[in-house]
């Protein structure tokens, strides 16, 4: 005899779960409306002249701005030639049914970000400080493409998917080298996957707090820079930035949603 949940428990329940999510959602829609308010005012009070003046006299944000998309282009080159190694070592463990290898190798995408950038920290702390914000920058992107190499990973199964091993067999057959048949079969088919990868390494990149902050620094990177400066109320100019950089990566974010829709899943 199975017992039945009563009505008002599952209604707590479901309050609850509102509850969580909009405590969760409503301090960024709050920084978010605040931004797109600055922002509008900016624009109705001020040419681009006086936008730019005011944007060089905050020493931080200019530096930022270029520093931080070079870091996300890097991660996601970086990132793509990882999981693309990593997606070749998956195939044959997910063959050999070794899903303990697979977890293993995706641990760092599965770390809290916080202890991961602790680990790297604590690995590489001399070489950071003897290197500089160049090796600290470095640092940033090894981590960065390591959590986001798995994902690229998994995008790239599905493209594996799509590749036929009967096409290998034949190949090798006529004589080709595997050098020839990954060129010729198996990249035309993973192109799209790999660049589908590579722009979600970039958007994550683009939006990462905890690792910049832990590996960077004195040299910082947008997210660091514009949180600080919401949370010290420093210029309008932070929130008006941070509001659109969430546009920018919501806009990056569709387009990766339409994208993945257009690929054939098998």
């Amino acid at each position: 005899m199975t017992r039945r949940q009563p009505r008002w428990a599952a209604g707590m329940l479901f309050l609850l779960g509102i509850a969580a999510f909009l405590f969760l959602l409503l301090p960024m829609l709050a920084i978010f409306g605040l931004g797109l308010y600055y922002t509008l005012g900016i624009f109705l009070v001020a040419d681009l002249g006086q936008m730019l003046a005011a944007l060089g006299q905050e020493v931080d944000i200019v530096p930022a701005l270029t520093r931080t998309p070079l870091v996300a282009i890097g991660v996601a080159l970086l990132a793509s030639a990882w999981g693309l190694g990593l997606s070749l070592l998956w195939r044959a463990w997910f063959a050999q049914q070794r899903g303990a290898l697979i977890l293993l190798s995706a641990l760092p995408f599965l770390l809290p970000r916080f202890g991961l950038g602790a680990l790297f920290l604590l690995a590489c702390l001399k070489l950071a400080q003897w290197g500089g914000s160049a090796l600290g920058l470095g640092l940033v992107s090894l981590s960065q493409a390591a959590v986001a190499a798995p994902l690229v990973a998994g995008v790239l199964c599905l493209g594996w998917k799509r590749v036929d091993p009967a096409w290998r067999l034949m190949a090798l057959e006529t004589g080709a080298s595997e050098g020839t048949i990954f060129r010729r079969l198996s990249w035309p088919v993973l192109r799209p996957y790999l660049a589908i990868g590579a722009l979600l390494a970039f958007v994550l990149s683009l939006g990462d707090f905890y690792l910049g902050n832990a590996l960077a620094g004195d040299t910082g990177l947008l997210p660091g820079v514009l949180f600080s400066g919401v949370a010290q109320n420093a210029s309008p100019l932070y929130h008006s930035l941070l509001a659109t950089i969430l546009i920018i990566d919501m806009g990056l974010v569709l387009v990766l949603a339409r994208q993945l829709r257009r690929l054939p899943f098998p």
